[in-house]
């Protein structure tokens, strides 16, 4: 507990100077490249504070992430930090409207290009698609978790559409990911973090070319099925 008790106030008092130092520099430098550095250091400094050691397979898979969507399966809360840091791309990503609500945190989300969402409203919801869209056809990165929110039971969970509707829409590749031992370092529903190393591996591209809209739950299943496969193969 005494980890877990370093780690969120590390995070609370580096969150609140960072963003006071950093907010300021990305706008005078028109750039949010210093919001992305300043915060893949204070995670890699909370990951070394609770114990966490993240092993990276299938990296080159990744090149330069242009017009890119990172898909990867979503157990713990420390899903999110450890792909930020460990993937080492200034990627945006779409974020229900709570984060966004986070004291300093949502004017960094929003300075990146994070998109908001608000599951509960459907027109909302396409907007953040369009949006998401218009920003990998412009060369960015995407994380975005398909089952749209942590599985309860540790497993893979069904995938939602609007994230390969935006891929289709963009032209994108998508890069599968499997994480694995995230959710006995901290499952859900649980605040503490137990030390212990992380496997991330990011699997063969999935060109969406050929696709089209009414190929969305195609396209989903094939990636959910190349997830599925890796973790399987891991556990047996």
């Amino acid at each position: 507990m005494i980890r877990t008790v370093a780690v969120l106030g590390f995070l609370a008092l580096y969150l609140a100077v960072a963003s006071l130092v950093g907010l300021p520099l990305a706008y005078l430098l028109r750039s949010p490249s210093v919001l992305y550095k300043l915060g893949r250091f204070g995670i890699a400094v909370a990951l070394r504070l609770s114990g966490t050691r993240v092993v990276v397979e299938g990296r080159d898979h990744l090149r330069d992430g242009r017009n890119t969507v990172v898909m990867p399966n979503h157990v713990s809360h420390l899903d999110a930090p450890v792909l930020f840091e460990a993937l080492g791309i200034d990627f945006k990503a779409v974020a229900k409207k709570e984060v966004f609500k986070v004291p300093f945190l949502g004017r960094v989300l929003r300075f990146a290009g994070f998109i908001e969402v608000d599951r509960g409203d459907r027109t909302q919801s396409r907007r953040a698609v369009d949006r998401a869209a218009e920003s990998l056809r412009a060369g960015n990165c995407f994380l975005i978790f398909p089952e749209g929110t942590r599985t309860r039971d540790g497993q893979l969970g069904p995938f939602k559409k609007g994230a390969f509707v935006a891929a289709i829409e963009a032209d994108s590749v998508i890069v599968p990911a499997a994480l694995e031992g995230v959710r006995e370092l901290m499952p859900r529903g649980r605040l503490r973090i137990q030390p212990g190393t992380i496997r991330l591996r990011l699997l063969d591209p999935v060109s969406t070319q050929g696709y089209s809209y009414d190929d969305r739950e195609r396209l989903a299943a094939h990636v959910r099925g190349r997830i599925a496969e890796a973790l399987a193969g891991d556990a047996s």
